[in-house]
């Protein structure tokens, strides 16, 4: 039942990189280039226009780009002092550009897997990101997550199903024209039941599944952020059910 609901959405592992592409210039990719304390610029500069320009890493991606992208994507563009980074706009373009690539190498067909156990990271701080860039790519990154989830085997033991099923949702609820609600209830219940089934860590074993993946992640602050804004999102008109499923997602979310 998963999978045909997830290709209702029409998932793409490369549309939402490209999309924000678009929008990543030759100066953005310099700031990233430069992360590592200016190691290896040229060769990360090679590598991040060869990725923005044809959605395409080299065929062994490590150091060069990974380390800078992954640099990038602890930057907080809101606070000044914080480098790597820039911040404003700029600084959100260059951090939703690398959280889109690392989450991409980690699946076929360069299957990065150094960046285990900071899924939930580069998650949230790709959504974070999105939310204040000033064009619409609610469309790109719903499908992205769909593909996301496929490619994580929806009912296996990857955990990171839990923090994709969840900005899936998100996206999916603010899309125009809307999603139908029965579409929107099956998703928020797959999110729920895989999340408890899930919480295998016996350190979290107390907390709900959701409530574990973000005490367990690195960025808990910008969770519970999230968890406030899905919290707020105006659901009127539509099912009661699916604003009570809403509403246990982000209740498990906020601390």
């Amino acid at each position: 039942m998963i999978l045909d609901l997830l290709n209702r959405f029409e998932p793409d592992g490369d549309v939402l990189l490209r999309a924000i592409s678009a929008h990543v210039t030759d100066e953005m990719l310099e700031c990233i280039s430069t992360a590592d304390y200016g190691c290896d610029v040229d060769a990360h500069m090679a590598a991040l226009e060869q990725l923005r320009d044809t959605g395409v890493l080299p065929d062994s991606p490590g150091w060069v780009p990974m380390e800078v992208l992954e640099l990038i994507r602890w930057s907080e563009p809101e606070n000044p002092e914080w480098k790597p980074g820039r911040t404003g706009e700029f600084g959100h373009w260059i951090r939703a550009f690398s959280c889109a690539a690392i989450l991409r190498a980690e699946h076929e067909p360069w299957n990065y897997h150094y960046n285990d156990g900071s899924t939930c990271s580069t998650t949230i701080q790709l959504i974070l990101s999105l939310e204040v860039l000033p064009i619409d790519l609610n469309r790109e990154a719903m499908r992205n997550f769909a593909w996301l989830i496929l490619k994580s085997d929806p009912e296996g033991e990857n955990d990171s199903i839990r923090e994709y099923g969840v900005v899936l949702l998100w996206f999916a609820l603010r899309l125009k024209p809307a999603v139908a609600d029965e579409d929107l209830i099956a998703l928020a219940e797959w999110v729920v039941r895989r999340a408890g089934e899930l919480n295998w860590d016996p350190r979290l074993k107390e907390f709900p599944g959701l409530k574990a993946m973000v005490i367990g992640c690195q960025k808990r602050i910008a969770w519970e952020m999230f968890g406030v804004k899905l919290a707020e999102l105006d659901l009127s008109g539509r099912p009661m059910e699916l604003q009570t499923w809403v509403r246990l997602i982000a209740e498990q979310l906020v601390d």
